[in-house]
């Protein structure tokens, strides 16, 4: 005999999650306020999901496909100009990091958060780094055959400082709103190309 099916949609449990622990980290996130923000009990979240750590890695892969792919990763692998491809992330970044509902980069906050404490949570959230460092480095390699940026550039270390950049930034600007600072960032992100 099988258990009653499920009530809910386990995309919209694994948004809601999202939402808290994007906005108050893993140890900061008490069980209390995942079973609100989702509105399922203990038991079924768990059934579900698995315990409090399972449910982050579910949710870090969530954030991933529904985040970073598709706003970051998707646009610079898009036809047309890789530079601007490029330029339009950063100026996406700029205008993020200045919106006051701002939470940082769930990837970002979780590895300064976990990164020297659990290994495998450690492992996990930096091979989404190194996707996101792949997608630049795609794009500024194709940049870089096209002519638009400097044929004598290190486009591996430009995709590494792009993906700092972003991640510090998303730090940063958690606590740092200035427009001005933040503008000044993503200009200088911008001259590198050059």
């Amino acid at each position: 005999m099988s258990g009653r099916p499920r009530q809910f949609d386990p995309d919209a449990v694994l948004d809601a999650a999202m939402a808290v622990f994007w906005k108050k980290g893993y140890a900061g996130t008490a069980l209390a306020e995942l079973e609100a923000a989702t509105k399922l009990g203990r038991q079924s979240l768990y059934g579900a999901f698995g315990d409090k750590r399972a449910l982050f890695a579910r949710v870090v892969e969530r954030y991933f496909e529904v985040v970073l792919r598709p706003y970051i990763i998707d646009v610079l692998d898009a036809p047309g100009s890789p530079r601007a491809n490029v330029e339009q992330v950063i100026r996406a970044w700029e205008s993020a990091a200045a919106a006051p509902e701002f939470n940082g980069c769930l990837v970002g906050n979780s590895s300064s958060e976990m990164g020297l404490h659990d290994p495998e949570m450690a492992e996990l959230l930096r091979r989404k780094l190194e996707l996101l460092e792949a997608a630049f480095h795609r794009a500024l390699t194709r940049a870089q055959r096209a002519g638009e940026i400097n044929a004598g550039a290190d486009v591996r270390a430009l995709a590494r400082s792009f993906v700092v950049t972003a991640q510090g930034l998303s730090i940063v600007c958690r606590v740092n709103r200035d427009r001005a600072f933040v503008r000044a960032v993503a200009r200088d992100a911008l001259a590198r190309l050059d």
